[in-house]
């Protein structure tokens, strides 16, 4: 994603049973690795293809390790029950097998509450905002769906995702039946593509992901889930609290890399739109 020079960079995964613990920028430098936590199987985020790790995190982790003259070395980690479990797991205690833990963890929400029950972690540099969306065909429902307008039709969502939760109870779960559930969102958007459903209900950057070019062939609209928390969010960078000299280095980084264009050709080259932050 940052031309051939970036795309060389090495991937390295830390070996399991290692123990590591919270490094300061110094410590880290002088290692020449940045260990950087990520969410496995999470296209188009961070996922294997051909046996490789790839993906917007990725790419943007290496990109962040160049900056700081080390190479970068991933540690993809299984989504727990919450967020509040992934942080304990990748940056502050490790998991219970291993106990290693990262230097950095991307895709992070910042969210004040999630901040506040965190206090061994600190947030910074958002760098993303995602959002909900509907996929549809134009030919089968109408401009702007809601729930309702899918009474009769079929829409595909990730099984025991929020826009399952959602659609499943939305107006008194008037179209509970016509909810198609699929084990991923690129399960969900395949079948759109071969017309077994008329919309998928997801975010919007791994529908395009999974879509790519027969996107063009639908219609996008953004989704307002009242009741059912945040349609939008905004994802950035956690470390361990007693590592912020890091945080605050690869928020100058990831600030530059917003600046000069590189996320947004990340973004780019994976098929899907970048929405940066909106100023605080």
């Amino acid at each position: 994603m940052f031309g051939a020079i970036l795309s060389a960079l090495a991937v390295s995964l830390l070996p399991l049973g290692t123990v590591a613990h919270a490094r300061p920028l110094d410590e880290v430098v002088e290692s020449g690795t940045l260990r950087i936590a990520v969410y496995r199987d999470f296209p188009p985020f961070s996922y294997h293809r051909e046996g490789k790790l790839v993906g917007v995190d990725v790419d943007l982790g290496r990109s962040i390790a160049s900056q700081l003259g080390v190479r970068a070395s991933f540690m993809p980690i299984t989504a727990d029950e919450n967020v509040d479990d992934d942080l304990r797991n990748a940056v502050w205690k490790g998991h219970y097998l291993t106990r290693e833990v990262a230097d950095l963890m991307l895709h992070v929400p910042i969210d004040r509450q999630l901040t506040l029950r965190n206090n061994l972690v600190a947030f910074f540099a958002p760098y993303f905002t995602s959002q909900f969306a509907v996929a549809y065909d134009p030919e089968e429902v109408e401009s702007n769906p809601n729930p309702r307008s899918f009474i009769g039709r079929k829409i595909g969502v990730e099984l025991d995702s929020l826009p399952d939760f959602y659609l499943a109870t939305a107006y008194g779960g008037i179209i509970r039946e016509n909810v198609v559930h699929f084990s991923t969102v690129d399960a969900a958007a395949r079948a759109l593509a071969a017309g077994d459903v008329v919309a998928v209900m997801a975010p919007q950057s791994q529908i395009e992901a999974s879509l790519g070019p027969d996107l063009k062939r639908f219609e996008l609209s953004t989704v307002s889930m009242y009741g059912f928390g945040r349609s939008t969010w905004v994802v950035g960078v956690a470390v361990n609290d007693e590592s912020r000299d890091l945080g605050y280095a690869v928020e100058d980084i990831i600030a530059k890399l917003m600046e000069n264009g590189v996320i947004k050709q990340i973004f780019s080259t994976y098929g899907i739109s970048y929405r940066p932050p909106e100023p605080q």
